[in-house]
């Protein structure tokens, strides 16, 4: 027969192992952690890594409209731009010089001419009545040696067909004959002016 006190000393030894171990005190146990008094870590709260990698999805939103869709026609602008470029108008009085019968019936007079010829140099300039004008100087230049030769300077200048003033302005020596040309408006001159072409 089973005594007393082995009963108690059994409902004991449960009631122990249901109620488990005390509450932690927050004290130093060695035998929880060790005989050196160091943390033994554990893998309790260690993030734990889980591949799940971006996965493009080729059907971007699209607005409820379709996707974007490129046009690779370069953009054409309209073909009612106007353009313009510069034109010569003709004079608005006709030129006098370059009338029917003006030569035949005046003859050309000439108005001004003085000329000075000497043994080493001479100059000598005239103007006629439809505005032709020569000028010219010039000299010997390195006299009496084998590279003895004439320099000289001067201009021309007539009116054209066209109305404008055209003149050379030119230099003659040892370097050949160097002209420089210009075209200057007179009165009896077109104007340049914008006109549309399109």
């Amino acid at each position: 027969m089973i005594s007393m006190e082995a009963v108690i000393f059994t409902i004991a030894v449960c009631i122990v192992a249901a109620v488990g171990s005390p509450i932690e005190d927050g004290k130093w146990d060695p035998y929880k952690y060790g005989d050196t008094g160091k943390y033994i870590p554990t893998d309790e709260g260690k993030y734990i890594h889980v591949p799940n990698p971006y996965i493009h999805i080729d059907n971007p939103y699209d607005g409820g409209y379709g996707p974007y869709s490129h046009d690779y026609e370069p953009y054409v602008g309209e073909a009612t731009v106007d353009r313009y470029q510069h034109v010569l108008t003709p004079p608005d009085d006709a030129l006098p010089y370059y009338k029917d019968g003006y030569y035949r019936n005046n003859g050309i007079k000439i108005i001004r001419q003085k000329h000075n010829y000497e043994e080493d140099k001479y100059d000598f300039d005239f103007e006629t009545e439809n505005k032709i004008r020569a000028e010219e100087k010039a000299y010997i230049k390195n006299p009496n040696t084998e590279d003895e030769g004439i320099a000289s300077s001067g201009f021309y200048e007539y009116i054209g067909p066209d109305g404008f003033l055209y003149r050379v302005d030119y230099t003659a020596d040892e370097n050949g004959f160097r002209p420089v040309q210009r075209r200057i408006e007179t009165p009896y001159s077109g104007k340049w002016v914008l006109k549309k072409v399109n």
